[in-house]
């Protein structure tokens, strides 16, 4: 099965000439965290009217792609005595990698010799980084910003309505008080609150 995420952002009328690059941050934003938390993907879309700013993530992975990341130590002849044992740096520094000593290895750099390990970071499932974006949305900048209600967040114009979804699971978080939901709505008069599946 294929996997999508559609994320909107339901505010109050935008300004004209801040919905363009809004909706291209939302997108740059999402494209660099997607590649930062190494889940791939196959490509993003982006939407947006006055009154939202959207994105729909196609055939996103199910999880992050598990890493092997090499963490140097400290230099031999730090990591071992004099008798050719582990100190307690080379033990300390392996146990905080989630390793023990079996698993050092060294390698000289510019003359010096240093031990290393292998750290594998194995991938989580996608649905439990999602929550995540919440930090996209309020990291977009605008050339003015506005508060409301009793909150402390900054947005160019109060956020209303949060679509969040990983198919048609509702992905959980709140921004400015808003929770998202699968609630997205239509024209201010003419339209109506639409469930999206």
């Amino acid at each position: 099965m294929t996997n999508h995420v559609l994320l909107e952002i339901g505010v109050e009328e935008l300004p004209a000439r801040f919905i363009d690059d809004a909706e291209k941050q939302l997108k740059e934003k999402t494209i660099s965290w997607l590649k930062e938390k190494h889940i791939d993907f196959e490509s993003i879309t982006s939407f947006s009217t006055p009154r939202r700013l959207a994105l729909l993530i196609q055939n996103i992975a199910d999880e992050q792609t598990t890493i092997t990341e090499e963490v140097r130590g400290p230099q031999m002849k730090i990591a071992k005595d004099a008798d050719g044992n582990w100190t307690k740096a080379a033990i300390g520094f392996t146990k905080g990698q989630g390793l023990t000593v079996d698993d050092i290895y060294t390698e000289e750099i510019k003359g010096v010799t240093y031990i290393f390990v292998n750290k594998v970071i194995e991938g989580k499932r996608t649905i439990e980084i999602l929550p995540e974006l919440k930090d996209i949305i309020a990291d977009i900048q605008f050339p003015q910003t506005m508060r409301w209600g009793t909150g402390t967040f900054r947005f160019a114009r109060p956020i209303r309505w949060l679509v969040a979804l990983y198919n048609d699971q509702v992905i959980p978080f709140e921004v400015a008080n808003v929770q998202t939901n699968n609630e997205t709505r239509g024209h201010r008069f003419l339209g109506k609150t639409v469930k999206i599946n």
